[in-house]
């Protein structure tokens, strides 16, 4: 059905793009929700671009991408995160771009070789309802999630599908690196895992995540830091957040050329705008994101910047984890989640 769905979207994206072909740049995106798409069109459109988005999961927007390797729809790539990022660079899929403002970006947030740029900073938590569970009882840890009984069924977990899932599991999963494990992974590693899906409640579909936590009916959440920002705010409700010693997992929303011919001035001019300064710190005062360019993180909402400051960045190697996700995925799902 998402596919359909996708599908559709693309078809309807393209007969918007009408008789404007060679000027209307097409951009893929996972970072199209709340509002997003609309902003982005709206403000680029004030700027002097003509942008028309298709917005899906992680996966499947890279998924598309392989798919129309050899006839290239979209000319942008913006959000996913390094693991995608990385095998669309292996397939030959994006080109080089090295915009004005890359120099200015902090060391390890980027692709050294100038295939993807990095646009925002963002934390992937495990948040709960402080008013269900106090900070004392609170998990500190993922392990605690997996091996405590007091919060079996307790907490959501996002599916594999999309881009929070993927990374939160694979932060997860690489902690127990084992070159002489299957997939690369130790024994222990393993039984952690599926200790950690079969625990918890892993989405089935459309819910109300947030409302659940709120009510108590299943207080802890998986979810992204711009998320957890703007539903305190829309609900006037705080959150407790799990801080693990080993740190939180951070992904790196990325810009990144399709490696096509077409209207290539423009859309580098627009890939030039969005990773500015001014862009982020926009993009960041609109929906919580933390910017990758430090001018625009010093101009972030307070807000941002005491979150960003108040965690402990969970160090990997995602070279490693692009080549062994895909794997693990597949391992996952087939034996873990029912």
């Amino acid at each position: 059905m998402k596919k359909i769905f996708l599908g559709l979207m693309l078809s309807l994206t393209l007969i918007g793009c009408g008789g404007s072909k060679d000027s209307s740049i097409i951009v893929y995106t996972n970072s199209g929700s709340n509002g997003r798409s609309e902003f982005l069109k709206e403000y680029a459109k004030e700027n002097g671009f003509d942008v028309n988005i298709v917005s899906a999961g992680g996966t499947e927007i890279a998924n598309r991408l392989l798919a129309e390797k050899n006839n290239p729809i979209a000319d942008v790539v913006f959000g996913l995160n390094n693991m995608e990022y990385e095998k669309l660079k292996k397939e030959n899929i994006l080109k080089k771009f090295n915009p004005s403002w890359a120099a200015e970006i902090p060391e390890g947030l980027y692709d050294k070789e100038g295939y993807y740029n990095a646009v925002t900073l963002t934390p992937l938590l495990a948040v709960y309802n402080p008013q269900v569970i106090s900070e004392a009882n609170a998990p500190k840890d993922w392990t605690d999630l997996a091996t405590n009984p007091n919060f079996t069924g307790k907490y959501f977990m996002f599916g594999l599908g999309g881009g929070t899932g993927k990374a939160v599991m694979a932060s997860f999963v690489s902690r127990y690196r084992d070159p002489n494990g299957k997939l690369n992974i130790s024994d222990e590693g393993w039984e952690m895992t599926k200790k950690l899906y079969t625990n918890g409640y892993v989405e089935r579909g459309e819910e109300d995540w947030f409302g659940n936590l709120m009510s108590g009916k299943r207080p802890i959440l998986m979810l992204w830091g711009s998320g957890a920002l703007e539903r305190q705010k829309a609900n006037n409700f705080e959150l407790g957040i799990m801080r693990p010693e080993i740190g939180v997992p951070f992904v790196v929303e990325q810009i990144a050329l399709v490696n096509k011919e077409n209207n290539q001035e423009q859309v580098e001019k627009f890939a030039e705008w969005l990773g500015t300064p001014e862009v982020q710190t926009k993009w960041a005062e609109k929906f919580g994101t933390a910017p990758a360019h430090p001018k625009a993180l010093e101009n972030a909402p307070k807000e941002v910047r005491d979150l960003v400051d108040s965690l402990k960045i969970q160090q990997l190697d995602w070279k490693f984890i692009s080549e062994n996700v895909d794997s693990w995925i597949e391992k996952i799902e087939l034996e873990f989640i029912k």
